[in-house]
């Protein structure tokens, strides 16, 4: 059986509507999946398709443009509320 593995420009062609810097952000994550491999010398990660894809399950805003902006305002709603006043 054949397992799909996904490098970074995969990552950057799935969620197009984030910014390199934006995916930078989002490899900091700390569920943000564990590279499986790292080839060229350690310069290329490559994950799984199946952990990748459990990610974006719990983090909607990857999905679509309308889902990141969903959660863009609602951070802002809760910020003029006076939560997340540490963010």
């Amino acid at each position: 059986m054949l397992t799909v593995r996904l490098g970074w420009l995969d990552l950057q062609d799935r969620w197009s509507h984030y910014t390199r810097r934006g995916l930078y952000k989002i490899r900091r994550w700390p569920d943000f999946p564990k590279p499986v491999e790292v080839i060229n010398r350690g310069k290329v990660p490559i994950w799984y398709l199946s952990d990748i894809t459990a990610f974006e399950n719990a983090h909607p805003e990857l999905q679509s443009l309308a889902n990141k902006w969903r959660k863009v305002a609602g951070f802002r709603r809760a910020r003029a509320r006076g939560r997340n006043e540490a963010a």
